[in-house]
């Protein structure tokens, strides 16, 4: 079985990692998407606490067919990199073919990540766009250029995010205020 591993901070999740998911297992031969949800990434800025962004996650992906959530990296010594979490689900899970999702811009610096000779060397790469320099390199000619700093910075300024992330997601940044605090 193949199975897509799509890490992130999800800090939120939107719209954007949704239409991926889903164009990945429609466009791809990839069976189930494990969505790795990072409980700290060593090249981001301060997130909202882990199991708030799991809840968003559950809420973002419940509906989805052939999507899980993976708490992995919970329980892994911090900073963690994609490497170790690879070397851990691999050997876990030795049945399964793993491929990395990731975005163009992510693709583009892969080689400075640690140990990114193991994950070229082990892991079949699936880029998605995020620019439109990135379409040539991609599975899909579908842009996904929504981030979650666009959100968070929507939100803390007052606007409206309605229609970057799930109804869902929306309603319980608002009810906890999330981003505002």
């Amino acid at each position: 079985m193949n199975v897509g591993l799509f890490f992130g901070s999800f800090n939120p999740v939107h719209n954007g990692h949704i239409n991926i998911v889903k164009e990945v297992i429609n466009k791809t031969d990839i069976d189930n998407i494990w969505m790795i949800l990072s409980p700290q990434n060593p090249e981001k800025e301060i997130l909202i606490e882990k199991e708030m962004r799991y809840q968003l996650l559950d809420l973002a992906t419940r509906n989805l067919e052939n999507v899980s959530i993976s708490r992995i990296e919970f329980d892994m010594p911090l900073p963690n990199y994609t490497f170790k979490t690879l070397k851990r689900i691999s050997k876990d899970n030795p049945s399964q073919n793993f491929k990395l999702i990731i975005g163009g811009d992510n693709y583009k610096n892969i080689h400075k990540w640690k140990e990114s000779k193991f994950i070229l060397d082990n892991y079949e790469i699936i880029v998605y766009p995020r620019s439109k320099k990135d379409l040539g390199n991609s599975f899909t000619t579908k842009l996904f250029n929504v981030s979650s700093s666009q959100i968070r910075n929507l939100v803390m300024s007052g606007k409206s995010i309605k229609g970057l992330v799930p109804d869902t997601i929306e309603k319980k940044i608002i009810s906890t205020q999330l981003y505002l605090k």
